[in-house]
């Protein structure tokens, strides 16, 4: 797969997207920057999403939801080049990032959010096992309106 250029923002913006037209409520987001937090409203108010009940703020998990009783935390990244040692780095970092969402065992979700680009990672860095004893989802960005989302116990496929 050819590595191509996606922005954090666009990864998060896809991800929020997925999780309001499953009937999860946004309660907060960690824009890097006052221009990223700019298009992000821009992106959730031409998707129908109501702003006002969510708290942007720069600081911990990228997305915060919640349905019931049941928080998910996740984690974004975006890919720059996909041929510099970066994107294995910030690889890395979002999976530390992820883990360190976990403050509570019942009714939380982790997520990790990333293009598609980063599969050729998760056999070596991210075990299966991992990802179900931490109740680690995948979400995987493969375009602004596509969004594969996988359980911690569902194979992702190569």
């Amino acid at each position: 797969m050819e590595a191509q250029y996606v922005t954090e923002p666009d990864v998060l913006i896809a991800v929020a997207k997925w999780l309001h037209s499953n009937g999860w409520q946004l309660e907060k987001v960690s824009p890097r920057n006052l221009k990223d937090k700019e298009k992000i409203k821009a992106e959730f108010m031409a998707a129908g999403i109501l702003i006002s009940n969510i708290d942007f703020q720069h600081a911990g998990e990228d997305i915060k939801a919640r349905k019931g009783g049941t928080l998910w935390k996740i984690e974004c990244k975006g890919l720059s080049s996909g041929k510099s040692p970066t994107d294995k780095n910030n690889f890395d970092r979002a999976i530390a990032s992820a883990v360190s969402y976990y403050t509570q065992i019942d009714g939380l979700r982790l997520g990790l959010a990333l293009p598609e680009w980063y599969k050729k990672y998760f056999r070596d860095k991210l075990p299966q096992a991992l990802r179900v004893a931490i109740s680690l989802w995948i979400f995987l960005y493969a375009s602004s309106d596509e969004v594969y989302v996988f359980a911690p116990d569902e194979e992702i496929p190569d």
